[in-house]
């Protein structure tokens, strides 16, 4: 019974918890090929 009633929140909160992973990496990846943008102007 507990564990059905539990059972709602843990998808949500790995779902949260996988788009701030995704945020993390393309803010990641946009600064990373700013950065070799930079070096390839110079």
């Amino acid at each position: 019974m507990n564990y059905a009633a539990n059972l709602p929140e843990e998808p949500t909160f790995y779902e949260s918890k996988f788009k701030e992973t995704v945020r993390e990496n393309l803010r990641f990846i946009k600064s990373l090929m700013y950065l070799t943008k930079k070096i390839f102007m110079l």
